[in-house]
């Protein structure tokens, strides 16, 4: 059997998701969904900051109300032979509202995450709930291609 790229070790795991701040996070279910999303890596606790925003009847909270199970997808691609990815496997927790937890994952978020505009919402982000999460890692992996030492 091929395999697939070289195993990354669990620094470069860290290191990869730390300056990376964006990439897809999915839910599962019946029919999974993914999106698009910015988070912030937290060394020291081995975690990713996640700011999710709710506009009405959002799926993410539909999804996250029927499990807290999420797997998050990292990658980057320059060509054919230099790429990485990274998936981590775990639970998002919400995180309550100015509680010092919640200024500890606003500080990973803003020096690790990579931000993009709220105007991907049909709503003024004003009407928008916003809610800090952490996604406890339970597992993850990486891999890059056999070129990048």
């Amino acid at each position: 059997m091929a395999t697939y790229g070289v195993e990354m070790s669990d620094e470069e795991i860290g290191s990869f998701l730390a300056r990376r701040g964006h990439g897809v996070l999915s839910f599962g279910g019946e029919v999974p969904y993914g999106l698009p999303i910015s988070f912030g890596y937290d060394v020291l606790n081995d975690r990713c900051v996640f700011q999710l925003l709710f506009p009405d009847d959002s799926k993410k909270g539909a999804y996250l109300d029927e499990s807290a199970a999420v797997t998050l997808v990292a990658y980057e691609w320059e060509s054919v032979d230099e790429w990485r990815s990274v998936i981590v496997d775990g639970e998002l927790s919400p995180i309550p509202d100015d509680s010092p937890e919640a200024v500890d994952a606003a500080a990973v978020f803003a020096e690790f995450a990579t931000v993009v505009g709220a105007s991907v919402f049909d709503q003024p982000l004003e009407e928008l709930d916003s809610n800090w999460y952490d996604l406890s890692i339970r597992a993850s992996s990486g891999r890059k291609s056999p070129r990048l030492k």
